[in-house]
């Protein structure tokens, strides 16, 4: 009976109607600036009392400044907006306020988006830039002011302390967004130093093993020569102009990477056949995403640098694209194992354009944000120079459990050997579904889905007691779309089973990342949260 149970549901989410509730109400802008409020759990079933440092999202919450012309038309051209939950055992409180970049500022005071670079164009050919305003943009380029608005991610430099940490709202682009944690005001943007001249960076920052040194890589170009990779450690005396270089090299091909993988010993990069054809940037009106390209013919190139010495090995792989990395470890002393989210690179400007995201089908296609790409292994054989990859048994059935992006860890196994990667799934849109995927022993895949919820990253917070890889919980923000409200959700990691929820008094649009800052601890004062009366929390079991 359990079985035919399971058959149904399964049947039933891939034949039914969707009937997206509430789903454009979750991509409504959402500008307002609040701080501190408390919040109030939904359940009595109390969240753990060792829940403590601040919990950030950063992600787009506005695409117009009033104006009928140059709305922004990809939800992550939106600029961005800072979300902050302070954890004090039960206690939370909770804030929110935009990033003051300058192009931001800017626009705000005219009323208009401002000429800078965008991701996508304008629903409109008339309202595309004009000469004189593109060569504004060129100069801005020049300078790295063209393209300030640091929306998908989170990091932090310096010392690991309220006093001493330099917290930075980061993207692609080599500025990243300084701000204070406590209040989430802007400090001001953060310049590498000016030559060579710096042309990208990388969102997804990386602590080195058993440190608290962070791992990044910019692209650079001197006066002469061909443009290069600097792979960077920032150890926490160092500031953000000036990181220790730990080895450079050049790359075939300039592609379009978000993200990277560590190991103890190694970093690892992927570079694959998909380009940003920045020779055409003035042709196509300063649209990032309209230059992607994939490059035919061409194979993933693999680099490994050794974080010790800084020599570099290079590899090649089939053809393949992702925009984020799950993790990375050494088996052995010659082989390396590397775990990656694979999806369609035109993902970036088809999926993310508001026209499709806010017209998802009422009939389920089955469709997926990955497509058909599944969570995949790489194995790099060091001794060999050989790359292998295999896929993930999907042994619970579940048409979400091998699909999934934004894959999240236990950061104590960073670049360690594990076995558990969480993940978020989105099936024709809204249909959204959390994922535990256990890479040791599949039977024990886990999905959290639940219809008209629309859910988002997840991040661990783990157990002070650390008594096993999921002894601890994942917190996220979900939009219900049935209340067309916004709620935090606190997930028991071993079970995905929900611990409690709290439902915002200011909804938090759809949004990419969020970091977890154990060191950011606030005095939030002796009162209690309040519970309401229990409630059980629906979950469709697939």
């Amino acid at each position: 009976m359990t079985e035919l149970r399971f058959l149904l549901l399964q049947f039933l989410l891939v034949t039914t109607n969707c009937e997206n509730v509430g789903w454009k109400k979750y991509f409504a802008e959402e500008t307002s600036e609040f701080h501190d409020i408390p919040l109030t759990w939904e359940d009595p079933t109390p969240v753990p009392d060792w829940l403590s440092g601040t919990y950030v999202r950063n992600g787009p919450a506005q695409i117009s400044f009033g104006s009928e012309r140059r709305v922004l038309t990809s939800w992550l051209d939106g600029f961005a907006k800072l979300h902050s939950f302070k954890f004090s055992g039960s206690q939370v409180l909770f804030s929110g306020k935009m990033l003051e970049s300058p192009n931001y500022l800017a626009s705000v005071a005219a009323g208009e988006l401002q000429p800078m670079v965008t991701l996508n164009g304008f629903s409109n050919p008339e309202e595309e830039w004009t000469w004189w305003e593109k060569m504004k943009i060129l100069v801005n380029s020049l300078l790295l002011t063209a393209f300030d608005n640091n929306n998908p991610a989170l990091w932090r430099i310096g010392k690991d302390n309220l006093d001493e940490g330099v917290y930075l709202a980061v993207t692609d682009a080599p500025v990243p967004l300084r701000f204070n944690i406590s209040d989430l005001s802007t400090i001001g943007m953060q310049y590498p130093n000016a030559w060579p001249a710096t042309l990208s960076g990388c969102a997804h920052w990386i602590r080195e093993v058993g440190t608290d040194n962070s791992i990044n890589f910019q692209r650079k170009k001197g006066l002469t020569g061909p443009v290069y990779v600097e792979v960077q450690r920032y150890r926490p005396e160092d500031d953000y102009a000036n990181p220790q270089v730990v080895a450079t090299f050049v790359p075939k091909k300039l592609s379009s990477i978000h993200s990277f993988s560590i190991t103890e010993n190694y970093a690892v990069f992927f570079f694959y056949p998909v380009i940003i054809d920045g020779k055409r940037m003035f042709e196509t009106g300063f649209h990032v995403f309209d230059l992607l390209t994939w490059l035919e013919n061409e194979q993933t190139d693999v680099f490994v640098v050794n974080l010790k010495t800084g020599n570099v090995t290079q590899f090649e792989t089939k053809p393949t694209y992702s925009a984020h990395h799950a993790n990375a470890y050494e088996n052995g002393e010659n082989e390396l194992i590397v775990d990656i989210s694979p999806t369609p690179y035109i993902n970036l400007r088809d999926y993310l354009a508001l026209e499709n995201q806010l017209n998802p089908p009422e009939v389920s296609t089955g469709v997926f944000t990955t497509d058909e790409e599944e969570f995949e292994r790489y194995t790099i054989d060091l001794a060999n120079e050989k790359i292998k990859s295999e896929h993930f048994p999907n042994t619970i059935k579940n048409k979400f459990v091998n699909n999934f992006d934004f894959p999240t860890i236990n950061e104590d196994y960073r670049g360690l050997p594990y076995c558990i990667v969480y993940g978020w799934s989105a099936m024709d849109y809204s249909r959204m579904a959390l994922v535990k995927k256990n890479i040791c022993d599949s039977t024990k895949d886990l999905v959290f889905y639940i219809e008209d919820h629309y859910s988002s990253e997840m991040h661990f917070l783990p157990n002070p007691t650390k008594t096993a890889e999921d002894d601890g919980v994942l917190v996220t923000i979900v939009f219900d779309g049935t209340k067309e409200k916004s709620y935090l959700l606190i997930l028991d990691a071993k079970t995905l089973e929900p611990v409690n929820k709290a439902y915002l008094p200011h909804n938090i649009p759809w949004s990419a990342h969020g970091m977890h800052f154990p060191e950011a601890n606030f005095q939030i004062g002796k009162e209690n949260i309040k519970n309401k009366p229990k409630k059980q929390m629906k979950k469709l079991e697939l």
